[in-house]
């Protein structure tokens, strides 16, 4: 657990002492927490100082944002909003033309709420040629047209800019658009205060002085504001804690910063990205900037998980790593979008609200100032509570468990009671860790292993009707297909040519595709491909291939495999609890006959890989039923290779809920780490959970990133979609501290993997 024997140990035990206290870190103490390989540690810490202040609470705010122009004499390398005047898609919004903007993004419904909107986002370019009358107006016919709204905005480097152009003080600046109906300014402009950063990347922009001036300077005038910081181009840890101590300096003095917002560097269309060709920061390095947001900012409120920027999955895996607040509603942005930003433009209450829940915090709607609203919104919907509470301070049931985690990281069995009890009370850093530790002890070599492979659906058309699936169309239906087999073999030979070796194959339960079909099918295939792996058809399929001819399972995988099968995919076992499945699934196969088809599939020499779908109508404790049950069945036969554990995708299906977040994949991800004990390999599913969330599953268990996934066609169909190249797969290897590398469906290195 996270004590202090823990922490001495990682050289971390001044500031585990100093955090439970409540007292300062220095900038040593926080280089080492950067530093610090064990990011559970480091995100536990900050979870402890952000439950000390805010308990559950996770605040939101609705809001819109308005970039009136992005026309700015800067030219900094990392912005892709920027333009110069003459360019091609350079604009200024007269003022009419910003209220009519507002007003389309349904202010004014927003605004007539039982709780209202809570602020108006007002920044664009250092325009070097509008009136100061224009700003005055700007603002003055915002707060005149909403007038409960809070108005905030320009950046300190707009005001020092503004103040400059025009022959103003700040201070008389600030004082007269205060006047006008200002009330906030956000915290941009800031980047990174370090001089040798800012003059390599925006030399031209006011520098680090001249912005916390500008802050002090509203402080001072009863205006407060918020703070930012761009990071993951070309600072280092050092100069991220010098602009952090800056800041919980400049609020010691004055106590005008509201809220802090790490901003992740976002590399699409500026140079900084192109260039250079910087990456930005990965997920483990964003959730420790978080931490460390709120651990060295002990004196400032609030830690923004910034969606927009972040991601919505990663931004809610933020709340449980030190940050309090989501942002809010927005409904269009365009600075982070146009830099590759791949969030949606906006969210609605509802939807902010369930992203809360969804990590088990507590939704607090605010105001700009941070001031609450009121209530939040019933939640009706069906879903699986959350711990939320400091890792440090875990429940007596859980620290109980301390022995056993410590032994099951070295290999030992958890009983169903164990496993319940981390599930249901366990922290996700202690889940974590502990299926780390355990991920480290099976594969202590340091890789992160992947396969180059494609998946194909040789028919859409099934008969199951299963309620989870938005992929498959009853027959005669429109959409409905079989493939040929040279439209099969087309893609097999675009695999092929990228170096590919394996197929997963699989389809409906199609009448029209029996087992002579495949027979026929795979016998064509590997007679035309000599050297592919045939990794096809799940145990379903094959169940009800044997069934309609009248033969045995083991008959059918026996024809099977003479024509070319090589193993079999884990696909089809959805939950293998028979009361769920029949809720969602009562045409396939038994959970029984699943672990059959498998069972007999192993002892003919077929290995296999088994996944668990999860997130829909099933509990904790069909989960835990489900990885009991591949346990006892991998003691017997020992030929699951993997397994796979993915969350449920709601789009299109007949199942109308919210689907699992991704602190309930996390945890789940990291439970069946520690209850497979006998499975060697755990895959993370950054095809469901995209591949920020898909990294962070290195952390929790996970060893195996899957496929490169040329095609995908089943949770694609359900509107979830992302997607890798294999040079993308391995940066995000390398970038968590492991050796990408290539394998095949055995687990067998393809490479040299030093």
């Amino acid at each position: 657990m996270f004590n202090e024997t823990l922490y001495e140990s990682l050289g971390l035990g001044s500031a585990y002492r100093k955090v439970l206290a409540g007292q300062r870190l220095d900038l040593d103490e926080g280089e080492a927490l950067f530093t610090c390989p064990d990011l559970h540690a480091v995100t536990a810490l900050a979870q402890h100082a952000r439950i000390r202040r805010h308990g559950a609470a996770v605040h939101y705010v609705v809001n819109r944002q308005l970039n009136y122009t992005n026309v700015c004499v800067n030219r900094c390398r990392f912005c892709s909003f920027r333009r110069e005047g003459d360019q091609a898609g350079s604009y200024v919004m007269t003022v009419e033309q910003a209220l009519d903007r507002l007003r389309q993004s349904g202010l004014d419904e927003a605004v007539q709420s039982p709780t209202g909107a809570g602020e108006v986002h007002i920044v664009g370019g250092c325009h070097p040629e509008l009136p100061l009358d224009y700003y005055l107006s700007l603002i003055q016919a915002v707060q005149t047209r909403w007038p409960s709204v809070v108005v905030k905005a320009f950046t300190a480097v707009e005001i020092a800019h503004l103040a400059r152009t025009h022959g103003l003080t700040v201070p008389d600046l600030l004082q007269r658009l205060k006047d006008a109906g200002l009330a906030m300014l956000p915290g941009g402009g800031a980047e990174v205060f370090s001089p040798r950063v800012r003059a390599e990347l925006c030399p031209e922009k006011a520098d680090a002085e001249t912005w916390l001036a500008v802050s002090r300077t509203a402080h001072e005038l009863g205006i407060p504001t918020n703070a930012t910081m761009l990071f993951g181009h070309v600072e280092t840890f050092r100069e991220r804690l010098e602009h952090l101590d800056r800041l919980r300096r400049l609020q010691d003095d004055t106590g005008g910063l509201r809220c802090f917002i790490p901003l992740p560097f976002l590399t699409k269309n500026n140079p900084l990205g192109e260039r250079l060709g910087l990456k930005g920061p990965d997920a483990a390095d964003i959730l420790r900037t978080v931490a460390l947001s709120r651990l060295m900012l002990d004196n400032v409120p609030h830690i923004k998980a910034y969606w927009v920027m972040l991601g919505v999955k990663l931004a809610q895996v933020a709340l449980h790593c030190g940050a309090d607040d989501l942002d809010g509603s927005v409904v269009e942005e365009r600075i982070g979008h146009e830099a590759g930003a791949g969030s949606p433009q906006g969210m609605t209450v509802p939807e902010i609200e369930a992203c809360i829940r969804a990590v088990g915090g507590t939704p607090v709607r605010r105001d700009a100032l941070f001031r609450p609203l009121g209530a939040a919104t019933a939640d009706t919907a069906s879903r699986e509570p959350v711990p939320f509470h400091s890792p440090l301070e875990e429940p007596a049931a859980v620290l109980a468990l301390t022995d056993p985690l410590t032994r099951a990281a070295a290999g030992e069995r958890l009983d169903r009671a164990t496993l319940l009890t981390l599930g249901c009370q366990a922290s996700l850093q202690t889940l974590g860790r502990a299926a780390f530790l355990r991920r480290q002890a099976l594969h202590p070599e340091g890789r992160a292993t992947y396969v180059v492979d494609r998946n194909i659906n040789t028919t859409n058309i099934c008969e199951c009707g299963c309620a989870f699936c938005a992929f498959h169309v009853k027959a005669g239906q429109p959409g409905g297909y079989v493939l040929t087999v040279d439209e099969v073999a087309a893609k097999i030979e675009e695999l092929f040519a990228l170096g590919g070796r394996q197929v997963l194959m699989q389809g409906g339960h199609n009448p029209v595709c029996d087992l002579a079909w495949y027979e026929a099918l795979f016998r064509e295939l590997m007679a035309r491909f000599p050297d592919l792996h045939l990794h096809a058809l799940s145990a379903p399929e094959i169940f009800a291939m044997a069934e309609r001819e009248g033969l045995s399972v083991a008959q059918a995988l026996a024809r099977l495999k003479a024509a070319g099968l090589k193993s079999i995919p884990g696909a089809g076992a959805e939950i293998l609890v028979d009361a769920v499945r029949q809720r969602v699934s009562p045409n396939k196969c038994s959970a029984a006959q699943w672990l059959a088809v498998m069972a007999e599939a192993h002892r003919q020499g077929l290995l296999s890989s088994a996944t668990m779908m999860f997130g829909h109508v099933e509990q904790l404790e069909d989960r835990v039923d489900h990885l009991l049950a591949i346990r006892t069945q991998q003691d017997a036969t020992g030929g699951f290779i993997a397994f796979i554990p993915w969350t449920f995708q709601p789009g299109g299906s007949q199942l109308s809920r919210d689907p699992a977040g991704p602190a309930v994949y996390l945890r789940t991800l990291a439970l069946s780490r520690l209850a497979l004990d006998n499975v060697a390999n755990l895959q993370a599913s950054w095809v469901t959970m995209g591949p920020q969330v898909g990294q962070l599953a290195l952390f929790f268990g996970a060893n195996d990133l899957g496929s490169t996934m040329l095609e995908e066609n089943v949770v694609a169909a359900a509107g979830t979609a992302f997607s890798m190249q294999e040079q993308e797969l391995r940066d995000l290897a390398a970038a968590a501290g492991y050796t990408p590398c290539r394998r095949d469906q055995a687990y067998r290195l393809l490479e040299h993997c030093a």
